[in-house]
């Protein structure tokens, strides 16, 4: 199933519903389907978030980077930077009093 067809049964399971014309079982029935339904959009529009690439300006032209490499090259900028800051010893803050 596409996520376009997903969305056009919720659509009209959210139409009937809000008619009001189902029996207690038969709403309870499309309520589950509905439910199902939201949890595949949900999945469908996560992986398209995974997928989005991002256009990153290199020198003069332009470069197609995937999202998600994106995203590693910033944790390991950080973890270098965490890691640089902890090999630098601390300060001794007596030193300004020392004679």
């Amino acid at each position: 199933m596409k996520f376009e067809e997903a969305m056009e049964k919720l659509k009209r399971i959210t139409e009937q519903l809000e008619e009001g014309n189902l029996s207690l079982d038969e709403a309870l029935e499309r309520f589950e389907e509905g439910m199902k339904l939201i949890d595949f959009c949900e999945k469908e529009l996560e992986e398209a978030e995974k997928k989005i690439q991002v256009l990153m300006k290199e020198k003069d032209h332009l470069k197609l980077k995937e999202w998600r490499e994106e995203k590693i090259e910033d944790q390991t900028r950080e973890d270098r930077t965490e890691e640089k800051d902890k090999n630098q010893p601390e300060e001794d803050s007596d030193f300004l009093f020392k004679e």
